[in-house]
């Protein structure tokens, strides 16, 4: 096997199934694997470009990827929530225990009051293990900014968590796609 053969491969190995967590966030379980197949196809094609380590480029590789396939996947996704409610199937939370399930609807719900901005890179270092350079990159933003914004997002949380926000204003996050409690954001 050639270098660059055996550097994809270990690559794929290592990055893969973070890069599968941040395509599982963005577009739901059943497409994952192929913004995740994609995200490696382009970064196959573009080989000698992509750095060592590669994480950084593959998460901005896949979010791109995933912005061409959004508008599609929002709606299968759609029509998959009303056949499992159509056919009964039981939400995430009821396969928990209740005080999971109560804490992760807080966290959830203190998520989505965030603005997306805030809420994605609160998720990239918390959720998919980014350094702020690498959560930076795949913002397209500068370190500095990055920083920011993340300590933006800590004191829009911090607010939130003691004064909760009345109705909704943003969409709902993904229930597999925080963790159990807020503590692991912070």
């Amino acid at each position: 096997m050639s270098t660059d053969q055996e550097r994809f491969s270990r690559c794929w190995h290592s990055d893969a199934p973070r890069v599968l967590a941040y395509a599982r966030r963005h577009v739901g379980v059943h497409d994952a694997h192929d913004v995740v197949s994609e995200t490696f196809l382009v970064a196959w094609r573009r080989w000698s470009e992509v750095p060592d380590p590669a994480i950084a480029w593959l998460l901005v590789t896949a979010r791109r990827v995933v912005g061409n396939q959004h508008r599609s996947a929002r709606r299968r996704h759609a029509l998959a929530d009303r056949i499992a409610l159509l056919d009964g199937v039981a939400s995430v939370e009821d396969r928990t225990t209740p005080e999971t399930a109560l804490r992760r609807g807080e966290a959830l719900e203190q998520l989505a009051s965030l603005t997306e901005d805030h809420r994605e890179a609160l998720l990239l270092i918390s959720w998919d293990g980014l350094t702020t350079d690498q959560a930076a990159t795949v913002l397209g933003l500068r370190p500095p900014a990055f920083r920011r914004r993340v300590s933006r997002a800590r004191a829009a949380l911090a607010r939130i968590a003691e004064d909760p926000p009345g109705p909704r204003a943003s969409p709902p996050v993904h229930p597999l796609a925080v963790p159990v409690t807020l503590k692991e954001l912070r």
